[in-house]
């Protein structure tokens, strides 16, 4: 028998579904998806890009799934945590989306009082950003939510050792992923039409930039080492937030745009469309939008706060200390020099392949079943 997984999700995105109907599709295991809400799905303002936000893509079909609630109507804790407690039960093993939300804690407590193995997939670093008495309490709270589990699901290196300092008892590689397949097809919108769209000619290297602009990003990092490149570039920030006008205002025009929010539809065109993909934050737990860049060929060029870095960029792209803009200026002329060579699109997309969404559908499948007792199917 297939064993029955249960995955608890805050919300449909653009991130995670694919993987819910990869593993439906692959009919391995039997999913079934339960969202603490329909945020995502349904128009939201999003505090940080400043417009309101409703991902263009297919979230919800090809796999089972309900919602705890939606913000069409109103639902009671006590209806809520009925539908949680209704729910647990009847599944071999679920996975818990990380440990800072009281319904994600709660779901460890129940499945724990009713016997039901849960799987931990958080996002964590072995080192967090608390300090003193509270990085005490967090990490004293962390270790037993995380050794009461039975496995962690490793997005990355970074993660996998946060698990291992925690003592769980088994750590699985489901890395961190994107539909990578529709981000590699090359898309309807050709590279010299996207940039005639905003005003730019196609005889420079194109240097992307794809986020929310407010300063935890440091997109004014790339904007001042831009600068100080002895060529010209075409620069493309593909986003919105607090600091776009400010950008606009730094770009010399005819050399660089800010594009305002990019649905999920419309984005591969722009990851073809550049050379280099610039990830400047201070704090980027991992930067998925360097497994969208690097499907599509693009080079990353990121600094040393952002978490896929050991995975994703060392040994085929640039890491650079994070504020140093000479540093990222230094490490923007290497890439540009890379891109030249007519072979390094293909390098990218192959080292990316390593953290495909099969990749990462296999690592689900294989903790289910070392849960389940099982025959796994041979991986992808």
């Amino acid at each position: 028998m297939r064993p029955r997984l249960g995955v608890l999700a805050y919300g449909p995105i653009q991130y995670h579904t694919p993987l819910y109907q990869r593993l439906a599709q692959r009919g391995n295991v039997e999913l079934d998806v339960l969202y603490l809400s329909d945020r995502g799905y349904r128009s939201t303002i999003d505090p940080e890009f400043g417009v309101a936000v409703a991902w263009d893509i297919d979230l919800l079909s090809g796999y089972a799934h309900e919602f705890m609630t939606t913000g069409g109507c109103s639902t009671s804790v006590a209806r809520q945590a009925r539908t949680l407690m209704r729910w647990l039960p009847p599944h071999d093993a679920v996975v818990v989306n990380g440990y800072t939300s009281g319904w994600m804690l709660s779901a460890m407590a129940l499945c724990r009082a009713r016997g039901v193995p849960y799987l931990l997939r958080a996002s964590s670093h072995p080192h967090g950003l608390s300090t003193g008495v509270r990085r005490y309490i967090r990490q004293v709270g962390t270790r037993l939510v995380v050794s009461a589990s039975s496995g962690g699901l490793a997005m990355g290196h970074l993660n996998e050792e946060f698990y291992r300092q925690h003592r769980t008892r088994r750590v699985i590689f489901t890395p961190n992923s994107v539909d990578d397949q529709r981000f590699a097809c090359p898309p309807p919108l050709g590279r010299a039409e996207l940039l005639a769209r905003w005003g730019l000619r196609d005889d420079k290297p194109v240097v992307m930039y794809c986020g929310k602009l407010y300063p935890g990003k440091r997109p004014l990092d790339l904007v001042a080492a831009l600068k100080l490149l002895p060529g010209e570039v075409n620069m493309l920030f593909v986003g919105d937030g607090i600091l776009a006008e400010q950008i606009r205002a730094a770009l010399r025009p005819g050399s660089g745009v800010v594009t305002g929010f990019v649905n999920q539809s419309e984005l591969p065109a722009y990851y073809h469309a550049a050379d280099i993909l610039v990830l400047p934050s201070q704090v980027e737990m991992w930067g998925l939008v360097i497994n969208e860049g690097m499907a599509a060929g693009t080079l990353p060029v990121v600094s040393d706060r952002v978490g896929s870095a050991p995975d994703l960029v060392s040994g085929v792209g640039e890491v650079y200390p994070c504020g140093d803009v000479p540093g990222l200026a230094a490490a923007l002329a290497r890439a540009l020099l890379r891109v030249q060579d007519p072979e390094t699109r293909s390098r990218m997309r192959e080292h990316a392949a390593r953290y495909s969404l099969d990749r990462t559908a296999d690592g689900f499948e294989q903790a289910a079943f070392a849960i389940h007792g099982g025959r796994r199917p041979p991986a992808s």
